[in-house]
C-alpha cells in the first residue's frame, strides 16, 4: 500500500508542482520524508473533509463561545495508545488550545475515558475502546458544544458511520464510499495519508507547528496513561511549556 500511496503522491506532485517528497511508515506512524531525510509525522487526520469543515465553523462563528468537545473511538485494528493520539490531536486541532490537566480510567487497556481540560479554558471528554472485531472499520464521532449551536461529523442519532452505497448479496453485505475523485481506489487511511502529505508540500510553514502538535499529543497520552496509573489528576502545563 505505502507503493499505492508513493504513486499517487507523486501525480499529485506533478500535477500541482508540489517540492519533493515521499511517503514512510513505522510500525504506527506514517511519516512524509523531505530533501535532506527529514522525517515529519503525518497528522493525517486533518485531511479528513469532516474535520478541515467543524475547525472551518468553529474559527468563522458560526459556532459562538464553543465550551465543550465530546470524542469517542472505537477500533479493532489500532491501539488505545493509537486511538488516543489520534484524539487528542484532533482537539489540539480545533480548540487550538494546549493540555493543562487529564483525568484518565482506563480497564485492561481496552476502554479509557478521559476528563480534559484545556489551557483556554474548554473541556473534552474522550472515550476509547479497542475491541471491535478486527475486521470492522473504526467506529468514531466528534461533537462540538457551543453556548450558541452544536456540531457533529455524524448525523443526528446516528450510531454508527454511514456509506454512500450499500450492496446486499448472497455472499453477504458490502459498502462503498468515495472521498476523493483524484485518488479513486485508494482506501481513506490511504486517501488522507496522501492528502496530509501534499497539505505539508504545499504549506512547508506547517511543517514546524505538526512537529510541535505530534510532541504535544504523544505528550498528552503520555499523561492519561499516567493518570489512569495512579488515579489522580496529571497536570501537563510543565510539559507543554518545554516544547
Amino acid at each position: 500500500m505505502i507503493e499505492k500511496m508513493n504513486d499517487a503522491l507523486a501525480f499529485l506532485r506533478e500535477k500541482y508542482g508540489f517540492a519533493d517528497g515521499y511517503i514512510e511508515k513505522d510500525a504506527r506512524n506514517y511519516f512524509l520524508v523531505l530533501p535532506g531525510e527529514k522525517r515529519v509525522q503525518l497528522l493525517f487526520w486533518r485531511a479528513e473533509r469532516r474535520f478541515i469543515e467543524l475547525k472551518k465553523i468553529i474559527e468563522d462563528g458560526t459556532l459562538e463561545r464553543v465550551s465543550t468537545f465530546r470524542f469517542a473511538h472505537f477500533s479493532g485494528k489500532k491501539s488505545m495508545e493509537e486511538l488516543l493520539f489520534t484524539e487528542l490531536d484532533i482537539l489540539r486541532y480545533f480548540s487550538g488550545s494546549t493540555v493543562e490537566s487529564i483525568f484518565a480510567v482506563m480497564t485492561g487497556n481496552a476502554v479509557c475515558n478521559l476528563i480534559v481540560r484545556l489551557a483556554n479554558g474548554m473541556s473534552c471528554t474522550v472515550e476509547c475502546g479497542v475491541k471491535l472485531p478486527p475486521e470492522k472499520d473504526d467506529i468514531d464521532r466528534h461533537e462540538i458544544i457551543a453556548g450558541r449551536g452544536t456540531a457533529s461529523d455524524r448525523m443526528v442519532d446516528t450510531q454508527v458511520p454511514q456509506s454512500s452505497m450499500y450492496l446486499w448479496t448472497e455472499n453477504g453485505e458490502k459498502r462503498f464510499t468515495d472521498v476523493d475523485m483524484e485518488l479513486f481506489g485508494l482506501p481513506d487511511e490511504a486517501v488522507f495519508v496522501v492528502r496530509s502529505a501534499c497539505m505539508l508540500l504545499g504549506n512547508p510553514e506547517l511543517v514546524q507547528d505538526w512537529e510541535k502538535d505530534a510532541i504535544m499529543a504523544e505528550n498528552a497520552v503520555r499523561a492519561a496513561l499516567e493518570s489512569s496509573s495512579s488515579s489522580q489528576i496529571v497536570f501537563t502545563g510543565k510539559r507543554e511549556s518545554e516544547i
